[in-house]
């Protein structure tokens, strides 16, 4: 559930993360006339011949930092915008229209009424006026299939500081992400590792896009060093694993509802090395399968990696009456979290 999406974006921003540090390492050593070779004592590459005129120390920085701040940023406006594309197709194939309620109606007609007014601008030229006024007819008239039009949601005009992407996540029956993101693991580890100007991913966010700006409209006053960079890439990667897992709880609280969801079982005791002993009742369980994580603040995706029943690994297992198993899933899981099997 949305895994292949994450994905794509950390390994995006890994990519920043590695030409940040590589080009810092040439930038210092394009310093230098020449390599010496490790079994010669004359020198014997000369950089120069390679490189030819590169931009002096100060522009290459600069370079780097602009480079940096705008596509990390863009690399996390693309993650938020296309995870509740994906959200709200969930909704369309789980949910009627008027199932959603009045107040998700009432944001979504005046979506459809803005994009119609602004039909002619480029942002919404490859939308079928005649199609999306038949679907979202269908929509409310609680026909099925039908599909919810993103961009009625997802409409913004600023750059996804908290404020913004707390009321486009609002918008599509989110609330709460501010907290979440706060106190999810991978931000609390990001601000524990070492102490920063910023406290709260509120305030660090505010700061990036401040920078992203600037480097977008070529008014750079400060440029971030080689380090700091490296720390804005793993910034978002926090943020959007701590996103990612937010869409994920709520969307398994609505499959649980809608019956879309298989409760294998309970987790009783954990253990170190990412090892559970879970309460399973009717259920089947073999290494390897995908178990969703959920309970209280937990959305998390595990892989069975190993079963024990009475101290004996096996490899698959049917469970008829509740039985305490031994699983490893790969995660750090908690006590009183569900197992957690899509239907």
């Amino acid at each position: 559930m949305h895994s292949a999406l994450l994905d794509r974006s950390l390994e995006g921003l890994k990519a920043v993360r590695q030409h940040v540090s590589f080009s810092a390492k040439l930038r210092a050593q394009s310093g230098q006339p020449s390599f010496g070779c490790k079994r010669q004592v004359r020198k014997c590459f000369d950089i120069n011949t390679l490189l030819g005129e590169a931009a002096d120390a100060t522009s290459w920085r600069v370079i780097d930092h602009c480079a940096v701040v705008t596509r990390a940023y863009a690399l996390f406006e693309a993650f938020v915008l296309q995870l509740l594309r994906e959200y709200l197709v969930f909704l369309a194939s789980s949910y009627k229209m008027s199932e959603l309620g009045d107040e998700f109606i009432a944001k979504y007609t005046r979506g459809i009424g803005q994009i119609l007014v602004d039909q002619g601008k480029a942002r919404y030229e490859y939308i079928d006026v005649a199609t999306l006024i038949a679907e979202t007819t269908t929509a409310l008239s609680d026909e099925n299939p039908y599909q919810i039009q993103p961009e009625a949601m997802l409409r913004t005009e600023q750059n996804l500081r908290m404020a913004e992407m707390q009321r486009l996540f609002s918008h599509c029956g989110l609330s709460g992400l501010e907290d979440w993101v706060n106190k999810h693991s991978a931000v609390e580890t990001f601000f524990s590792a070492q102490s920063r100007l910023s406290d709260t991913v509120e305030s660090e966010l505010k700061q990036i896009v401040d920078y992203r700006n600037e480097a977008a409209h070529g008014d750079v006053d400060q440029v971030l060093g080689t380090d700091v960079l490296v720390e804005v890439t793993q910034f978002f990667e926090a943020l959007l694993r701590s996103i990612a897992d937010f869409v994920q709880y709520d969307t398994i609280r609505h499959a649980k509802e809608i019956g879309k969801a298989q409760v294998l079982g309970v987790i009783s005791e954990r253990f170190r090395e990412d090892i559970v002993v879970a309460k399973i009742a009717e259920s089947d369980l073999a290494v390897g399968d995908i178990i969703y994580i959920h309970g209280k603040g937990v959305a998390m995706i595990g892989k069975v990696q190993s079963i024990q029943l009475n101290d004996v690994d096996f490899t698959a297992v049917v469970i008829k009456d509740e039985t305490e198993v031994g699983l490893r899933l790969g995660v750090r899981a908690k006590v009183g979290c569900e197992l957690i099997r899509l239907n």
